[in-house]
C-alpha cells in the first residue's frame, strides 16, 4: 500500500488493531491484527498508482481518440514490395549509372508501397479514407475510398507511370520520381502477382 518505513508500519497497525474487550491479561496488547482494515488505513490520504490511472481512465484521460490496428496491413508483403523496388533501381543503376536522390526514393515507395504504415491509424469520429490515401501505394489508390484489398485495374497498370513518364521525363528533378514511380509499381504488381490471389486469375 506504499507503507514501507517501519515506524509508519507499527502506527498502522496499531491504529487499525481490532480491540478486544475481554482481555484482561492483556495477550493481544494493542488489539487483534485486522489486516484488511490495515490496508485501508495504509491507503488513506495516500494516491497510488492504481488509483491514479483509475481516475485518469475513469475521466477519459487515458481513453485516446485513436487507435492502431496491427492488423490492418500484411507486412510482409509491403516489405517485399520496398525491397523490389531497390532492387529493380539498383540492377539499373549498372546498367544507366545515376546518383540516388530524394526525387527518386519517394518515388520508388510511392509506387512499391506507400506509407503503408498510416493505414493502420484510426481516429475517433474521423473518416479513415484520408489515412488509407496517404498509406497507399500508386497500384492501391483506386480502392482508398471503398477500402477493399482489391487492385483496381485503372490504377494497377502501367496507365499511370507512363503518364508521369510523359509528363515529367523532361524535368531535371521530378524526372526521378517518375522512374522511381514506374520501378515501385512495377515492384508491387510483380508482388501482387505472385502474393495475392484476386490478381491470380488475371492474364
Amino acid at each position: 500500500a506504499g507503507v514501507q518505513e517501519p515506524d509508519e508500519v507499527l502506527q498502522v497497525l496499531k491504529e487499525s488493531a481490532r480491540a478486544i474487550e475481554e482481555d484482561s491479561l492483556n495477550y493481544y496488547g494493542a488489539g487483534q491484527l485486522n489486516a484488511e482494515a490495515a490496508v485501508q488505513r495504509a491507503v488513506r490520504g495516500q494516491i497510488s498508482f492504481q488509483d491514479f490511472f483509475r481516475w485518469l481512465r475513469d475521466n477519459g484521460y487515458l481513453n485516446p481518440g485513436f487507435w492502431i490496428d496491427g492488423g490492418a496491413v500484411a507486412l510482409l508483403p509491403k516489405i517485399l514490395m520496398v525491397l523490389g523496388s531497390y532492387l529493380l533501381a539498383w540492377f539499373l543503376r549498372v546498367y544507366f549509372p545515376f546518383s540516388w536522390s530524394w526525387n527518386l526514393l519517394s518515388g520508388l515507395v510511392a509506387g512499391s508501397s506507400g506509407l503503408f504504415f498510416l493505414k493502420t491509424i484510426y481516429i475517433f469520429d474521423l473518416p479513415q479514407w484520408p489515412f488509407r490515401l496517404l498509406g497507399s501505394s500508386i497500384p492501391e489508390l483506386g480502392n482508398t475510398l471503398q477500402g477493399s484489398s482489391a487492385l483496381n485495374p485503372l490504377f494497377a497498370s502501367v496507365l499511370i507511370p507512363l503518364v508521369l513518364v510523359v509528363l515529367l521525363l523532361g524535368h531535371p528533378q521530378w524526372k526521378w520520381f517518375a522512374i522511381g514511380s514506374s520501378l515501385g509499381v512495377a515492384a508491387c504488381l510483380g508482388v501482387s502477382a505472385v502474393l495475392d490471389p484476386a490478381v491470380w486469375g488475371l492474364g
